[in-house]
């Protein structure tokens, strides 16, 4: 059985059963490592920034901002207690530990340097047609910033999963600030798509032809996946040749994150079926575990 920690990255959403033609299965929604993964950590602390302080301020807020909204990550600034690090290769330093308590086996280290902060004044020609017919031409006058900023990401071992990662944007509006801020902002989300895992819908196909299974099949399509499994696991003990039935528990299993034991029962049903939706299940499976175990590291 999987750890309650473990479960923490398994399937969220009730796993519900619709038609693919004649064939039932499962719809789940299942968490996926982002681009950078992060393992376990859920906190990300600002421990340093570097550059203008009105700058430094505003990314630390956004951050902040933003990810309360995504509710994944918690922010916590610390960037005022003295820590200090240094990149180096794929690692970091601690030049000063600072004030506060060490950095947890939770927490995510950040250090943000803002190498560029700034808009300026432009205008363009815009074209269109009046009313008649006739060519027109205004000029729209407007500032576009550009925001540079360094970002680098370590765990408790010192480990950087971003190094020195440079982040670039630009921004329009109609004062400096405004285009600064649009620009940042979108800064920011880039960063947060970066490294936060999202949730992929995935349908898992059953195996529908022993009609012997469709009452606990109904039972899975209204809701009741715990209760499904209970009754596939009486019927397999009564038949435990049936690849079908060894299947279909796969599935039960696979659909509530318990994917080890999914495995095990997709490699029994394989032996006994040829069935190519088997071995992509299974397969399937096998990657839905893959990154469990990367999220839980």
């Amino acid at each position: 059985m999987l750890s309650s920690r473990s479960l923490r990255y398994a399937v969220l959403a009730v796993a519900t059963a619709f038609a693919v033609g004649c064939a039932p299965s499962l719809k789940v929604n299942v968490l996926q490592p982002a681009r950078v993964n992060l393992g376990a950590a859920k906190r990300l602390t600002i421990v340093q920034t570097e550059g203008r302080k009105g700058a430094r301020d505003f990314m630390i807020d956004e951050l902040t901002r933003q990810a309360r909204g995504a509710g994944y990550f918690q922010v916590a600034d610390r960037s005022d207690e003295g820590i200090v690090v240094k990149v180096a290769g794929r690692g970091v330093q601690i030049i000063s530990a600072g004030s506060g308590p060490a950095q947890t086996a939770e927490e995510i280290g950040l250090r943000i340097d803002v190498n560029d902060w700034d808009a300026e004044k432009k205008s363009e020609i815009i074209k269109g047609t009046d009313s008649k017919g006739n060519a027109t031409e205004r000029e729209e006058k407007f500032y576009e910033a550009k925001t540079v900023v360094s970002v680098t990401a370590f765990n408790s071992a010192g480990k950087a999963v971003l190094a020195e990662q440079e982040y670039e944007t630009t921004g329009r509006g109609e004062d400096k600030d405004q285009a600064i801020g649009n620009a940042a902002r979108s800064l920011v989300s880039r960063l947060l798509f970066d490294i936060t895992p999202k949730y992929v819908q995935k349908s898992i196909r059953m195996d529908g032809d022993d009609k012997a299974q469709k009452p606990i099949i109904e039972v899975a399509s209204s809701g009741n996946v715990p209760r499904a499994i209970t009754e596939m696991e009486s019927y397999v003990q009564t038949n435990p040749q049936n690849p079908a039935a060894l299947y279909n528990l796969a599935v039960l299993l696979d659909a509530s994150g318990k994917y080890q034991e999914a495995l095990d029962l997709y490699t029994k049903a394989i032996s006994l079926s040829a069935k190519d939706y088997y071995v992509d299940m299974k397969a399937e499976c096998a990657r839905r575990l893959a990154d469990q175990q990367a999220l839980a590291q």
